[in-house]
Formats: structure tokens, sequence, C-alpha cells
């Protein structure tokens, strides 16, 4: 696995050199001292994961980061950083995760396991997923193909599938549609279940978390104590 290492400072560079110089399945593949430099050396040497800092200097790594996501979507962070105040930041550009220093050894290798893993599931992943929800509606059964769903609401005693295509309605509880979706799907609250690969940002406001999805504007909640599988699930 080809790592990326952006720190603009030396000891930084060279304590994570260390940590995995140990570990045979990664490659470091270069190191960059700022935001410029971290966006040179993704473009060149194409890694599959990137360790950034955030507070460099010319471009932040944030900033860094979410123009390299556009140019490689799969690129993977990992943010080690002393700053804590972009956490919410890092998970809207799907960070594998935010590690604030002192760099905790045992926290950065599950880190780097994480996102070994991401990559032996994305060559996996488009096999195992399920082709179809069937809804029952009146007496007609429904087929729709469960990448075109977006999420599910539990309105008023039914059941809304929101779709690229529109919405459909069905009295079957959204336990038993739980049931009948794949791993893209998880439930987010007590009356939503949303597909997680659409997902593009989410947004805190007071105790719960407002769900936003490519190309939909309608959305969806997430309980505060759903946050953490969340990030678990965009790592599947």
């Amino acid at each position: 696995m080809k790592v990326l290492i952006a720190d603009d400072d030396v000891t930084s560079r060279k304590l994570l050199r260390y940590f995995i110089g140990s570990l045979s399945k990664y490659k470091i593949v270069g190191e960059a001292a700022n935001g410029e430099e971290l966006i040179h050396y993704v473009t060149k040497e194409k890694p599959d994961l990137a360790l950034v800092d955030i507070g460099m200097p010319l471009l932040n790594g944030m900033e860094a980061v979410k123009a390299c996501k556009e140019l490689f979507p799969t690129l993977q962070v990992i943010f080690i950083t002393g700053h804590d105040d972009y956490a919410l930041e890092a998970f809207n550009v799907k960070a594998v995760d935010y590690i604030l220093k002192p760099i905790d050894r045992n926290r950065l290798y599950g880190a780097l396991e994480r996102a070994s893993q991401v990559s032996i599931s994305l060559v996996d992943k488009e096999h195992s997923f399920k082709k179809d929800l069937m809804i029952k509606q009146q007496k007609n059964i429904v087929f729709i193909p469960l990448e075109e769903i977006i999420f599910i609401e539990r309105l008023d005693r039914k059941s809304v599938i929101h779709t690229k295509n529109g919405k459909f309605e069905t009295n079957e509880a959204l336990t038993s549609l739980e049931g009948a979706v794949d791993s893209r799907f998880m439930i987010s609250h007590r009356s939503y279940i949303i597909n997680v690969e659409l997902l593009t940002r989410i947004e805190a406001t007071g105790q719960m978390y407002k769900a936003y999805f490519k190309d939909y504007k309608e959305t969806a909640k997430i309980s505060k104590h759903k946050v953490d599988n969340l990030q678990r699930y965009k790592l599947l």
C-alpha cells in the first residue's frame, strides 16, 4: 500500500517514517511539507493513503485534501494533527481517522489496518451487493434497484423510499426493510435508513445531525450516537 506523509514538522515526519518502516505492507512514496506539495505528490505518485497534518503553510492540510479528493476520490486520508477543531470536517471528507498529536502508535496502526481493509473491500464490494428491494404496494409488488435508493424514511405509519427517480410508499416497517437492503445502508435514526454511499456531508443541528446526499435536495436525520457507527460504515 503506497503511503504519502504530509507534515511541515520534520520531527513528526521522521516519527511517522519510523512507525511505518517496520510494517512491510506499507511503502512510503513521498513526503510533503505543505499543502501545495501534498497535491503535487498525490498527483505524481498516486498513493493509496495520505497521512496529513492540518496546520501546514501555503495551503492547509484540510483544503489540500479536498483538492486531492476531487482528483482522486478513492484516496484514503488519516489526519494527524495538533488541531482538534476539524473533526467534523474530516468526517465529511471521509477520513479514515483523526489522530491528535502526540501520535499514539497503537492508534496509528489501527488506522493503517482499517485503511488496508478498505482497499481490499473496494475490490470485493460490488460482488457482495444485492440488486433490488422488493416492496408491496396494495396488490402490487414493486422492485426498486438498491443503487437508486437514497434513504428510507418512516412517516405517518408508512415507509417512504426516496430514490433517484421519485418516492415510493409502503406499509412495511423500517425494521423489515432494513433486513432487505445490503451493506450500503444503515439505520441512522429510529425513523431513517440511509444509503451511506450517496452521503456527501453531515451537519450538526443541536443534538442531531442532518445528512445531505448527492444530487438530492431532501435530507435525513442521524442520531448523535450513530455518528461513530457511520464512520465505520464509510470504511466497509
